[in-house]
């Protein structure tokens, strides 16, 4: 147990340390939220349609696509519910963030992993790719954890 506990810890140390040595900065959304993104990270175009944004790495290998759509869901139990009736992802998780309830799903065809929130009449959908980056799915979740509406 004592061994399980230090490699937990090692972990958690080497993600911080990442995060630190890079550094962070805070960008702010039209939508109203505020993320912190790792230094270096750039914005690449989104297209047309409901992904609003593609933010990630300057080498492109790990991505954060940000899609922002009108909806009439308005309760968490709605949108987890809606998520998973939608063919590409398997069950939700309820998840808190800052106050803000969130929807934590994975989509496997994708390689990704996601969550959705509504704010002010639109669903926000955070999905991060790819899934399989271990490393990377830490830099997420610390992504996530720092956002703020």
């Amino acid at each position: 147990m004592r061994k399980k506990l230090i490699c937990l810890a090692v972990a958690l140390l080497l993600c911080a340390a990442a995060l630190a040595e890079g550094g962070t900065f805070a960008l702010r959304f039209d939508e109203g939220f505020t993320m912190s993104l790792p230094e270096g990270w750039v914005s690449y175009p989104a297209g047309n349609g409901p992904i609003r944004y593609v933010l990630g790495s300057g080498d492109g290998a790990r991505l954060l696509y940000i899609q922002v759509q009108p909806t009439d869901i308005d309760t968490p139990e709605a949108m987890r519910e809606a998520i998973e009736n939608s063919g590409q992802c398997g069950k939700t998780s309820p998840l808190e963030l800052n106050g803000k309830d969130f929807a934590a799903f994975i989509a496997p065809g994708l390689n990704a992993s996601g969550c959705a929130t509504i704010h002010n009449g639109q669903l926000i959908v955070f999905l991060f790719t790819p899934r399989d980056d271990s490393d990377y799915m830490l830099v997420a979740a610390e992504i996530m954890a720092g956002i703020k509406f």
